[in-house]
């Protein structure tokens, strides 16, 4: 018998993919004392998540579609997931609620950002105060004093945070690991396993796993495991670029952004720049003159203070991308027993906790209260 004809014990799910989405699905399920096997292509958390740089954002306050408010339900969810990670894997995240400060640099996006502070005005108070308060220069130095002086203005929103992920994901895969999961690493998918209409599992180059369930969380390689999977749920790889920096600790770890640019202070005193959106280079894990220059550049125009700090590193991850950049959740069409949480896109991290619960639903009760019809598997 050849290792690719190895029959390991069957599980009660299968998860595919070892990313903050599989880990979380894994250890959620783990916890209600099924049988877990997770099977992941490399190393644990060594793709989009390990490479993102732990942004937890909740989006404009004037949108109220279903991503948004599924978004924002898994982010009022963190502060208590993380601290049941740390006592499950023996190891902090580092969340904070640290707010994001959003630059205003003309008179439109001022007039912009006052519709949105009027439409927040509503909402519950995070830390004592509004979720959004619009912010003068002097005001928003007071936060992050390294702020050009061309900049007009700023949106605070305190209820936006940040995680260190390289941490979370080595506390959830140790919680995942005490809580039963069975965790092969190194192990591609090559194929998923059939009877008729039913997903009972997939083969590897070690061997088949069999499962009563199997859960797709391959992020950006979701889409190459068999043909009609990539017609379903058409996940492509988009590359984003981060660099980091290392100045002087300080009291204040505030985000600062514009657009699709952010520093993220962390208390040691790194920053990490990013991000790039390469819609087309493919599965090119590498960085580039270009995509680090834009990066620097634009934090010289904006923090020009940072521009004097020492240069750290620099890396790429590849994002799962989808064609109306909203994920894929809930069952499969014509694969009973296959359920998708991929496509994550930019909102990975922030989505795991919400994710993990919905997933979990639709296994232990076989549907799920959320509203979900808009992640459906196979949608056009």
């Amino acid at each position: 018998m050849t290792h690719a004809d190895h029959d390991h014990p069957n599980s009660d799910v299968l998860v595919i993919g070892g990313g903050i989405i599989g880990l979380s699905v894994a250890w959620r399920l783990g916890r209600e004392g099924l049988s877990v096997t997770l099977l992941e292509r490399g190393a644990l958390g060594r793709e989009a998540s390990w490479s993102a740089a732990g942004v937890l954002a909740a989006g404009n306050w004037q949108r109220t579609d279903p991503l948004v408010r599924f978004q924002r339900e898994s982010l009022r969810m963190y502060s208590d997931w993380c601290a049941a990670i740390a006592e499950a894997g023996g190891l902090d995240p580092e969340y904070r609620r640290c707010g994001t400060l959003e630059l205003l640099l003309n008179e439109q996006q001022f007039r912009m950002a006052l519709a949105e502070a009027d439409a927040a005005e509503a909402l519950p108070p995070v830390g004592g105060g509004p979720v959004l308060r619009l912010l003068t220069l002097a005001e928003a130095r007071e936060i992050e004093p390294r702020l050009a002086d061309h900049i007009l203005g700023a949106k605070l929103c305190m209820f936006n945070a940040q995680v260190r992920n390289p941490r979370l994901l080595k506390a959830l895969a140790a919680a995942a690991g005490r809580a039963g999961v069975r965790i092969v690493e190194g192990c591609p998918v090559t194929g998923l396993l059939r009877r008729a209409d039913r997903v009972t599992g997939a083969q590897t180059p070690v061997g088949r796993f069999a499962a009563g369930h199997t859960v797709l969380c391959a992020g950006a390689w979701s889409a190459c495991l068999d043909e009609e999977l990539g017609r379903l749920m058409p996940v492509y790889p988009v590359r984003g670029q981060i660099a980091v920096l290392r100045t002087a600790p300080g009291p204040r770890i505030c985000i600062v952004k514009h657009r699709k640019w952010y520093a993220v202070p962390r208390p040691d005193g790194l920053v990490l720049i990013g991000s790039t959106e390469e819609h087309d280079a493919g599965f090119q894990t590498s960085t580039t003159a270009q995509g680090v220059g834009e990066l620097l550049a634009r934090t010289r125009a904006l923090l020009p203070a940072i521009g004097r700090a020492e240069f750290v590193a620099a890396w790429a991850g590849l994002r799962p991308g989808t064609p109306d950049r909203k994920p894929y959740i809930g069952p499969v069409p014509g694969h009973d027993g296959l359920i998708a949480a991929t496509g994550h896109f930019r909102t990975g991290l922030g989505l795991a906790p919400l994710t993990a619960e919905v997933v979990a639903d639709l296994i232990l009760r076989g549907r799920t209260d959320r509203d979900i019809s808009l992640f459906r598997p196979g949608r056009t």
